[in-house]
């Protein structure tokens, strides 16, 4: 029998594999998406360059995997590594920027906005750009 919502999804093995499925790419941010669901989206970066302020169209978790960035939200910059976490409110300006080399870093959408292919770089209805 088939479940509509499976009691659970292996998401990924271990750091090996996510280097493996999203090596990243040299001075660019290198997006990819590892699971989508009703309440959770996870999208898996590899940043070797600035993701300048932005907005997500839902509540955010981030976590830093590898690596170490500088998060600044709200005039403040807080420096982050593996295992750093921070939670953003849906709306919220930031950005992120890795520092010493490249960082890898999961973002977890809490019950995200599904706006179809395509969503990043769309407008949210304020008219500001969702660029992650």
């Amino acid at each position: 029998m088939a479940h509509e919502n499976p009691p659970f999804s292996l998401i990924s093995s271990g750091i090996e594999q996510l280097r493996q499925s999203n090596p990243g790419q040299e001075g660019r941010v290198a997006p990819e998406r590892l699971y989508s669901g009703q309440d959770v989206r996870i999208m898996h970066l590899v940043l070797d360059a600035e993701m300048t302020e932005h907005r997500a169209p839902s509540p955010i978790v981030v976590q830093v995997v590898e690596g170490h960035v500088r998060f600044d939200i709200e005039d403040q910059g807080h420096e982050l590594g593996a295992g750093g976490m921070v939670h953003v409110a849906a709306g919220i300006p930031h950005a992120v920027t890795p520092l010493g080399g490249p960082a890898r870093i999961l973002i977890h959408l809490l019950h995200p906005v599904h706006r179809g292919p395509g969503e990043y770089g769309q407008e949210d209805p304020a008219g500001e750009p969702y660029r992650k």
